[in-house]
Parts: structure tokens; C-alpha cells; sequence
């Protein structure tokens, strides 16, 4: 059952070490401090076996520079707590997709990303090409 908190909603995809999280509409730092705390909480079990992140961004308004700070924070925290992998699924968003690539990059934390249009193109990408 999903976790929720304002714009955020947080839940683990049965019989695989995702953590999904979904977002409508604007969001702001305080949900987004949540968010990192609810996906670190449902992944701390897979930590030395690697674990992947999911952003469904699709109904997401675009950040602002403070609230993309705290999205740089949770990319490293996710990362040194065994996050192998980030699948953003943007839609048809260029912008989200955009601001996604750039908080990933000011991470400097290397992780592998991928993004695209939906939730299960996400879920494909990380059993395919990630074995997640």
C-alpha cells in the first residue's frame, strides 16, 4: 500500500527491490524531505544487495532551484544507501526530463539513470539492462 504525504506517494513494486514514487501537481521541500526519508526507510533491507529508484514524474510541475538542491541530496543519500539505478518516467515532459538529467549530473554521484515515458517502460529498463 502506498505511503502519502501532500504531492508525494511513496510504495515498494511487490517481488523486486524498487522503490516507486509517484508525484501530482507542485511539490516542495518538506514533501520532498518525506519522500527521501519513506524510499530510504522501504530500502534500508536491500542496502548490500542494490536496490533501484523509480520517480514517476509524468504529473509533476517542474521544480524550483531550492526544492532541485533537495533532489541533489536525496540522489546522493539514495546512492550510499545501495541505489544501484534511477528510472524516471517523465511522460512527454522535455522540462521534466531536463531537470531530471541536471540533478542526477550535480549529484556527482555516477549512478546509471534512464528515463522515459512510463512507469513499466521504467520497470522493463531495470530488468532487462540493470537486472533489478
Amino acid at each position: 500500500m502506498a505511503k502519502k504525504n501532500g504531492a508525494q506517494s511513496v510504495e515498494v513494486i511487490p517481488g523486486r527491490r524498487i522503490v516507486l514514487s509517484a508525484g501530482v501537481g507542485k511539490t516542495n521541500i518538506e514533501e520532498l524531505k518525506w519522500l527521501t526519508d519513506t524510499v530510504l526507510e522501504s530500502a534500508a533491507k536491500w542496502k548490500s544487495l542494490g536496490w533501484a529508484y523509480i520517480a514517476d514524474c509524468s504529473q509533476m510541475s517542474p521544480v524550483s532551484p531550492a526544492e532541485g538542491g533537495q533532489l541533489v541530496e536525496m540522489t546522493r543519500k539514495f546512492v550510499d544507501a545501495g541505489c544501484k539505478a534511477f528510472g524516471f518516467a517523465e511522460g512527454k515532459s522535455i522540462m521534466l526530463k531536463i531537470q531530471a538529467q541536471k540533478n542526477t549530473e550535480r549529484s556527482e554521484t555516477g549512478v546509471i539513470e534512464g528515463h522515459f515515458a512510463t512507469v513499466e517502460e521504467c520497470l522493463d529498463w531495470l530488468k532487462k539492462d540493470i537486472k533489478l
